[in-house]
């Protein structure tokens, strides 16, 4: 592999590696892609996607990409406080009469209200005598034929209003319209189990200002059976990822034009050292990536896509494989991922065992023998710890010479680290047991004296 090559793998690695951090715990916003803004086309915030103006320019040379004003929020100091004035239009910037509107209102200890108006006079609607300050939010969102366009949250001033316009686009059901510019699948290895997270950036390609609908009942993907701890990640914007129990999930609301990001993870159970696996690609499709982890002796197949390259991000191996798409290729509609040479299950289990089984063996030794049981599992663990660090020493001091890599020596210095806490762990168990033993004892001895 090319250091250019290298380099790139790494720096998507990394960006996957963030992806799988641990934010399907929190609630989160949505992450877009911001689309290249057109030439003289003011400068919007990081994140936002790009805006094509509103008029009669929209048709056939609008880039699909561009993404119309849908819902924007501002101060209004020519209104007072407490006041939220929202106006809808349509993509030609005509006011829309009759147009419903709602206005959520989230309180910091998390109770919701919602209240439902309809505009008038210039496609306007006034709510007054509005709470201020923090401790509340309100966001205004404007639904029209499955669609669902919404401003994002504000907080009213204590001393002027706030300006809300939404744009109120045409709706289509042809999913046509719906590329997935970049799909992208991270696979981890954790304890008999394998973690997969996955990113699909789509993107709405009308050719006019349409927003597409999803269908009512959802687009329903049909994740491999026997998965498990299914979680999404919730976005700001019309698009929600819901679990299916046992058959994976469906992606419901809508997408005006422009970019998202839809984020979805969950488990494989592994049982021995191969697993073949089936992940399911919904979208039409122009570039889809998928990165794993590449512990030492295991191999990764593709059906459907170039044989994995193997490269490193900071010391961990990885293998990274990449399909572009281009116009009258196949359907893509699926790809395969077959893994052999699976790890087992980390040594803390087997560790677990055997000194169970060690236990037993000591119990034995005492009947036959004579002598305490504990005294003879203390002393093999005594000298199993003794092996452990000298191990770890040896295993420094191995690394310092260079004999041996950063990748083995972390490895080894973690199955070391493990087994230790086995020892100490089962260590602390028996003083526990040796002192309720000596209480009881002892209580015992106090109750016949007496």
């Amino acid at each position: 592999m090319t250091p250019h090559r290298a380099l790139r793998w790494s720096a998507l690695a990394a960006s996957m590696t963030m992806l799988a951090s641990p934010w399907l715990l929190c609630t989160a916003v949505a992450q877009d892609v911001p689309a290249v803004p057109s030439q003289g086309a003011e400068a919007m915030p990081p994140g936002h996607p790009s805006v094509a103006p509103v008029g009669p320019s929209r048709g056939p040379e609008r880039d699909p990409f561009d993404a119309p004003p849908v819902a924007t929020s501002q101060a209004a100091h020519d209104l007072p406080a407490g006041t939220v004035r929202v106006t809808v239009i349509d993509v030609d910037g005509h006011p829309i009469d009759g147009a419903t509107v709602l206005l959520g209102t989230m309180a910091q200890g998390g109770d919701r209200v919602r209240v439902s108006a309809t505009t008038r006079d210039g496609g306007r609607h006034v709510w007054t005598d509005l709470a201020t300050g923090q401790g509340q939010a309100y966001r205004v969102s404007v639904p029209f034929e499955g669609a669902v366009y919404a401003c994002t949250p504000f907080q009213l001033p204590s001393g002027h209003g706030y300006d809300v316009r939404v744009v109120r686009l045409p709706v289509t059901h042809d999913d046509r319209v719906v590329l997935q510019v970049i799909g992208q699948t991270f696979v981890e290895l954790r304890n008999e189990r394998l973690h997969i997270t996955q990113q699909a950036q789509l993107a709405n390609m009308s050719q006019t200002a349409e927003t597409y609908v999803f269908p009512e009942d959802g687009l329903r993907v049909q994740l491999p059976a026997g998965h498990l701890a299914f979680q999404a990640q919730p976005v700001m914007t019309d698009q929600r990822v819901e679990e299916l129990a046992g058959q994976g999930f469906r992606i419901r609301g809508s997408l005006p034009p422009g970019r998202v990001s839809l984020t979805w993870g969950f488990d494989l159970p592994v049982h021995g050292a191969s697993l073949d696996a089936v992940l399911p690609v919904p979208f039409r499709t122009y570039i889809y990536r998928v990165i794993s982890e590449a512990p030492p002796g295991m191999t990764l197949e593709f059906d459907g896509m170039p044989a994995p390259e193997r490269f490193e991000d900071e010391g961990r191996p990885l293998f990274g494989s990449e399909l572009m798409r281009r116009p009258g290729d196949e359907p893509f509609p699926q790809v395969g991922l077959r893994f052999r040479g699976i790890p087992g299950p980390g040594p803390a289990r087997w560790i677990a065992l055997g000194m169970a089984g060690l236990i037993l063996l000591a119990g034995a030794y005492a009947t036959m023998f004579g002598g305490s049981a504990q005294q003879v599992a203390e002393r093999s663990r005594q000298r199993r710890k003794q092996e452990l660090l000298d191990e770890a020493a040896a295993l420094e001091s191995d690394h310092r010479r260079g004999e041996i890599g950063p990748v083995y020596r972390q490895s080894r210095h973690d199955a070391i680290v493990r087994e230790l806490a086995v020892l100490l762990h089962q260590e602390q168990g028996s003083i526990t047991n040796g002192e309720a033993a000596a209480s009881g004892e002892a209580s015992g001895s106090a109750g016949v004296s007496t």
